[in-house]
């Protein structure tokens, strides 16, 4: 879909096209982008890779990036990449974690405003039960973008 909405009509080179392969053993998929990513980061002299920008969404249960409460990679302080098994989809899922989304430069949240309106409040107060209150990058601006739904 973003190929065809986005890469492709926009003339985006592949070599500027990084994906995480789902395709594969997840935590291989992981690692595989992670390393990408941190060679991206040498090459512009950096220590860690910064998104300019990070366009996140937000669950009804204040999930945001595949990282849903209770699962694992919520308590991930080294590696930036995971595969995180999430128990209620009975799926594995590859997502970045707190360390690699609070180094972006601009994180903006898209959400529908017929969230529940608890769980938006308690997010936006910053309650930690929740993911998507957890990504707040200390050298970066974040913005929140709410929107009525179709």
């Amino acid at each position: 879909m973003v190929r065809e909405s986005l890469f492709d009509p926009y003339a985006i080179p592949e070599k500027s096209i990084l994906r995480m392969r789902g395709e594969v053993e997840p935590q291989l998929a992981a690692q595989e982008y992670e390393d990408a990513l941190a060679l991206f980061a040498t090459q512009h002299g950096e220590t860690i890779y910064r998104h300019d920008l990070l366009l996140l969404g937000m669950g009804a249960d204040g999930h945001t990036a595949s990282l849903f409460p209770g699962t694992a990679a919520l308590d991930e302080r080294v590696r930036r990449i995971v595969a995180n098994f999430v128990p209620n989809l009975k799926s594995w899922r590859l997502t970045m974690t707190f360390p690699l989304l609070n180094q972006a430069r601009q994180v903006l949240f898209l959400v529908k405003s017929d969230k529940d309106p608890r769980v938006l409040e308690r997010v936006l107060a910053g309650d930690t039960e929740f993911p998507a209150s957890r990504v707040n990058p200390p050298n970066g601006q974040l913005s929140w973008m709410l929107g009525q739904g179709p």
